[in-house]
């Protein structure tokens, strides 16, 4: 659905957002959010956040930045805060989407995994546009930052990406072999 001449809604619907790193353990925190993928051009697309459908129109709340995003996985159940996830939300690994971005991790959850799946794909469409360089597993394996899960098993759907752009953009990383 096209938002105007400019902007293309590429994925929208309802996910459940973790709040920040200091709220996160507060289950009223995570807000129920409508989301938008809208791409605003070729290589630009950004994810916004709204009280519910009907404030698309308005202004959001919030957004993604999607050029800062670092990390993006599935399934995050080797994440240090997924078994507060799971205990909290009753919800099954594969209904969760982890994104890290500069600034903060952000869980989104959905209400099944075909969901979620959905807005990874989409996701990583819109990332897979912008300039970076996706990472083979090898060159990735020694690139990690050290609050981020270790890897798991090979079934595990990860995406990492080393942005392009200036080396100020480049998200922090840790040279730590893992163990």
């Amino acid at each position: 659905m096209a938002l105007s001449e400019e902007k293309e809604e590429l994925c929208a619907g309802y996910l459940y957002k973790s709040p920040k790193a200091s709220q996160f353990k507060i289950q009223k925190s995570w807000k129920r959010r409508y989301f938008v993928l809208v791409k605003k051009n070729k290589t630009t697309c950004h994810l916004d956040y709204f009280k519910s459908e009907e404030m698309k129109n308005s202004e959001s709340l919030g957004a993604i930045d999607l050029s800062q995003v670092s990390w993006m996985f599935l399934n995050p159940e080797n994440h240090s805060m997924w078994n507060w996830v799971h205990e909290s939300f009753r919800c099954s690994p594969s209904c969760v989407l982890f994104m890290k971005v500069a600034d903060r991790d952000y869980f989104l959850i959905g209400e099944t995994s075909s969901e979620i799946e959905r807005w990874f794909s989409a996701l990583y469409e819109a990332m897979h546009n912008r300039p970076h360089k996706q990472l083979e597993l090898t060159e990735a394996r020694g690139i990690r930052d050290i609050s981020a899960p270790p890897y798991s098993v090979i079934t595990d759907q990860r995406v990492e990406w080393k942005l392009d752009a200036s080396s100020d953009s480049q998200p922090k990383t840790n040279n730590m072999k893992e163990k």
